[in-house]
């Protein structure tokens, strides 16, 4: 009697810390999708609504909410330590990339702008650290597709509601912009919500109704932007699947497929090109690139000024009180940052932070392709299909190296949590035994 009562005694103690930790788990995932919204610029019309902005001080609402967040993650890596010093030497090039923004402070052009961005941009690597321990690749995916829905429906009900905040004037015309700080942003994010949702369709894991839903509501949502540069990259990184997709076939199989495609591609790009001007025009744009192509020069001539260590971290846009006023002066309009993520770049942390990002880069697409064929499943083609959207969206926009960004957090996230060369090989020598033994009992 007294051994069943011990029994009985253990099993409901194991039950209470079940709970307990699916209670704690959940609320982890209310915080990661809450945390990943606001690095969105998510709800920002609602923060900024009646607040003035400084381009140094930023806003003060805000900035409470950012610390709150990194709090939280800083509690969190604490608690899981244990699993952060696991992989914490997976991605060294970032700690080297952190470290010398830190230390930036000491030759920016704005030193104490730059130490307290700094701050923030440490507080981002944190959570972005912290999701890559606690979160697989696969849970992390999911959690990213629930907080881009999140996003489109939000957008939706808030343009339609509260069409003053929801919109946004952008050369004469009425535009969506949703929950987001800008229509480029909602533009961003509902095309890689596209993505996501098409690679969801793929995987046939969630309802149907769900998945294609928000596959349409983010295309949605994307044309009510009228963000052009978004629309065109999601047709190249959608496209980019097919041809991702041989990378698991055998050499002759891809031989026979990359001929004939690379032929095709030639030919076509030798009949657009007479007609580039045209077609420029077709999506709002010029052989300038909306006079980007006259910005990049005037920035590279600036970058030649501190070649190697830049100008500090957010030590070079800061308005006419910056750097930035001779591009200001010397351009006929005034832009925010280079509109081209790898430029700016060199502008905060010189050649060398580039490289450390570049070889980040280089790193991370090797493993992505490694995990992409390692399994036939479609989730694993989500890492590579994320850096190819990461990369064409720095060509004439700037998501790179912010802090309290969306876009920078998922690529940091993926650099601590794609498994190495041992580790990949190890699990393919896994599956091939498994594979053997099947056939053989078969």
């Amino acid at each position: 009697m007294h051994n069943g009562v011990i029994v009985e005694t253990r099993v409901e103690a194991r039950k209470r810390k079940e709970q307990s930790s699916q209670r704690w788990r959940r609320f982890e995932q209310v915080y990661v999708i809450i945390t990943l919204l606001l690095f969105a610029q998510a709800f920002f019309p609602f923060f900024q609504a009646g607040q003035m902005d400084s381009v140094a001080d930023g806003n003060a609402l805000l900035q409470t909410i950012w610390k709150l967040i990194y709090v939280i993650a800083a509690v969190l890596i604490y608690i899981h330590r244990k699993h952060v010093m696991k992989i914490i030497s997976r991605d060294k090039l970032t700690l080297v990339l952190l470290l010398m923004i830190v230390l930036s402070s000491l030759w920016s052009a704005a030193p104490e702008i730059t130490m307290r961005r700094s701050i923030a941009f440490v507080g981002t690597n944190l959570f972005a650290i912290y999701l890559a321990t606690r979160f697989s690749l696969r849970e992390l995916f999911q959690l990213i597709a629930w907080a881009l829905l999140a996003g489109a429906v939000f957008s939706l009900i808030v343009t339609i509601l509260f069409p003053e905040l929801g919109t946004m004037m952008h050369e004469g015309n009425l535009v969506w912009r949703g929950i987001f700080s800008h229509k480029n942003q909602l533009g961003r994010i509902m095309s890689l919500a596209a993505i996501v949702f098409f690679l969801l369709i793929l995987m046939k894991q969630w309802p149907r109704w769900l998945t294609v839903g928000g596959f349409l509501l983010s295309v949605l949502m994307l044309a009510m932007s009228e963000s052009k540069t978004a629309m065109i990259v999601l047709l190249i990184t959608m496209g980019c699947i097919p041809f991702l997709t041989t990378l698991r076939w055998n050499p002759y199989a891809r031989i026979l497929f990359w001929l004939p495609a690379s032929l095709f591609f030639i030919g076509l790009c030798l009949a657009i090109f007479p007609h580039m001007e045209a077609l420029l025009r077709y999506f709002g744009r010029d052989m300038t690139l909306t006079g980007r192509t006259g910005l990049w020069d005037i920035v590279i001539e600036m970058i030649q000024v501190h070649p190697w260590l830049g100008y500090g971290y957010s030590g070079f846009w800061l308005g006419w009180e910056g750097e930035s006023a001779y591009v200001w002066m010397v351009t006929t309009w005034e832009p925010p940052n280079s509109h081209n993520g790898f430029l700016d770049a060199a502008l905060d942390v010189g050649l060398i932070g580039l490289c450390l990002i570049l070889f980040s880069f280089v790193s991370r697409l090797y493993k992505a392709m490694r995990y992409h064929v390692s399994s036939h499943r479609w989730e694993n083609l989500w890492p590579l299909l994320y850096l190819i959207y990461l990369v064409l969206c720095n060509l004439t926009e700037t998501t790179l190296l912010d802090h309290n960004s969306f876009f920078w957090t998922l690529f940091i996230t993926l650099g601590f949590s794609l498994p190495h060369k041992k580790r990949a090989e190890q699990r393919g020598r896994i599956r091939s035994r498994l594979r053997t033994t099947r056939r053989m009992e078969g």
